[in-house]
C-alpha cells in the first residue's frame, strides 16, 4: 500500500483539511470510514474501477459508485467493499469549509456517494480528466488545488465563525451563544448550512472521536474506566450505546481492529478490518 498526505498552503488550507492519495490495498473484505462532521471528495483514479458503498452500514444495502463522489454528511458510519483495484485521492475539508469555498450548500449535497460532477459541474468532469493523465501525485495534489483556488478567487463567504464554533463545539451552547453574538436559532441555522448537523450533533461526534483518539493513544493498556469518565459518560452502557452508534461496533471491537492492523494509524477515521469479517 502506498499513501501520500498533503495539506494545502495557506490560503486553501483554511477550507481543505489534506489530501491523501493511497494505492494498493489490504487483503481485508470491508472498510468503515467513520463520521468526522466533515465532507470528503472522494476521487477514484482507476476510471473503470466501480466503487461500494453501503451507506446505513447495512451489507446488502449498496450503492455502485465511479470516479469521484461525496461523503462525510453520514451520521454513522459507512461501509465500502475494498476494492484491490482502487487508486484514491480522498480529499477532506475543514468544517464548513466547502460551504464556505464554492458557496454550495451542504443541502445540495444529499445522499451518500452523490457524484462530484452533479454537485460540482462540468469543470470537475475537466478537473477528472486531468487528473487521470496526470504523472505524479504531487502533480494530481496541484491540480487539485487549482481547482478550488478559482473557487477562491471568485470571492467566498469567511468561515472564520464556523472554524471557531467547531473547534470551541464542546463548550455550553449558551456560551457559543454569547460568543457568536448570534441567537441560538440562527447560530444552528449557521451550523447546519455550512456543515449539515446541529451543535448538538456536533458535540456528540467530536466526543466520539476524543474516545477513538483515547484508545489510539492507550490501546495496550486502556482503561475503560477512565474513559467513560473523563468524557462524561453517565456509565459503560452509556459509552457502549454512543460508541455503536457512530460506528457499528463497540469500543471492544473497535480496539481489536487497531491491535490487529497498524496500518489503521495511517488513517485513523477509517476501519480498514471490521471485527466481524463480514
Amino acid at each position: 500500500m502506498h499513501v501520500e498526505k498533503h495539506i494545502p498552503g495557506y490560503p486553501l488550507s483554511d477550507f481543505i483539511r489534506h489530501m491523501v492519495y493511497v494505492n494498493g490495498s489490504l487483503p481485508v473484505p470491508y472498510i468503515k470510514e467513520l463520521p468526522e462532521g466533515c465532507l470528503n471528495l472522494v476521487i477514484e483514479l482507476n476510471e473503470n474501477c466501480v466503487d461500494t458503498v453501503y451507506p446505513e452500514n447495512i451489507i446488502g444495502k449498496k450503492i455502485d459508485i465511479k470516479n469521484a463522489w461525496f461523503t462525510g454528511i453520514h451520521k454513522q458510519a459507512i461501509t465500502y467493499r475494498n476494492n484491490p483495484d482502487s487508486t484514491i485521492i480522498s480529499i477532506r475539508f475543514t468544517p464548513g469549509g466547502f460551504y464556505s469555498l464554492t458557496g454550495i450548500p451542504l443541502t445540495a449535497i444529499d445522499y451518500v456517494g452523490i457524484e462530484a460532477e452533479l454537485v460540482l459541474g462540468c469543470s470537475f468532469k475537466h478537473l477528472y480528466q486531468q487528473l487521470i493523465n496526470a504523472a505524479l501525485v504531487s502533480d494530481r495534489f496541484t491540480l487539485i488545488e487549482n481547482f478550488f483556488l478559482k473557487y477562491l478567487i471568485n470571492g467566498t463567504i469567511d468561515n472564520s465563525l464556523v472554524m471557531f464554533l467547531q473547534s470551541n463545539i464542546n463548550k455550553p451552547v449558551d456560551w457559543l451563544v454569547y460568543k457568536s453574538g448570534y441567537s441560538q436559532k440562527h447560530l444552528i441555522h449557521l451550523l447546519k448550512k455550512h456543515t449539515g448537523f446541529s451543535p448538538k450533533y456536533l458535540k456528540r461526534i467530536s466526543r466520539f472521536h476524543q474516545v477513538i483518539n483515547d484508545i489510539q493513544r492507550y490501546k495496550k493498556q486502556i482503561d475503560w474506566f477512565m474513559v467513560m469518565h473523563k468524557h462524561d459518560f453517565y456509565d459503560q452502557a452509556h459509552l457502549i450505546k454512543d460508541f455503536t452508534h457512530f460506528s457499528g461496533i463497540s469500543p471492544t471491537e473497535y480496539l481489536k481492529s487497531q491491535l490487529t492492523l497498524e496500518v489503521n494509524q495511517l488513517v485513523p477515521d477509517m476501519i480498514l478490518q471490521p471485527p466481524d469479517n463480514k
